[in-house]
């Protein structure tokens, strides 16, 4: 039980909020759970997506593929692979910890890992979208800045993290 508590210590420190807030405030507290609750169920499709990507990667991408790509030995040009690879991930970043969690163990670099979140900021479906607003030049530049930035934050992140 002790390890239990341990190991869920911020999912018992919300039911026990929720249990205190309840006695004190019961209408609120019921309104927040089930706006919670219809939230949770929102993005509960894409959590599954993530979840059947990152368990396709477990499975079907060795070890030795992902460092190929990813890896230690291939320079800034995993770090810029994995900057590209981030503008095209879609939905909220949260969701998508297990997957750059599997890809750290499958033996991505760490700067990879970092430069794939830096360029999350980038969503390559709305840039046309974006620039029919703010103009080609203005996305241009916030997409190389961007793209750059995360390759930065990569390296500093391997440098500050080893």
């Amino acid at each position: 039980m002790k390890n239990l508590l341990k190991s869920h210590t911020f999912e018992f420190t919300v039911a026990a909020t929720y249990g205190v807030l309840f006695v004190l405030y019961p209408q609120k507290t019921f309104i927040a759970l089930k706006d919670g609750t219809i939230l949770l169920l929102r993005m509960l499709p894409i959590f599954l997506c993530v979840v059947f990507f990152s368990s396709f990667i477990a499975l079907f991408l060795s070890p030795k593929t992902i460092q190929k790509y990813m890896g230690k030995q291939t320079g800034i040009k995993g770090v810029v692979l994995g900057a590209v690879l981030g503008t095209f991930i879609v939905g909220p970043l949260w969701v998508l910890f297990p997957l750059f969690g599997t890809l750290l163990k499958k033996g991505a670099r760490i700067s990879v890992v970092g430069a794939m979140i830096g360029a999350f900021a980038i969503k390559t479906p709305w840039i046309p979208y974006a620039a029919g607003f703010l103009g080609w030049p203005f996305i241009t530049v916030t997409v190389i800045l961007t793209l750059g930035y995360a390759v930065v934050e990569g390296f500093l992140m391997e440098k500050l993290l080893k």
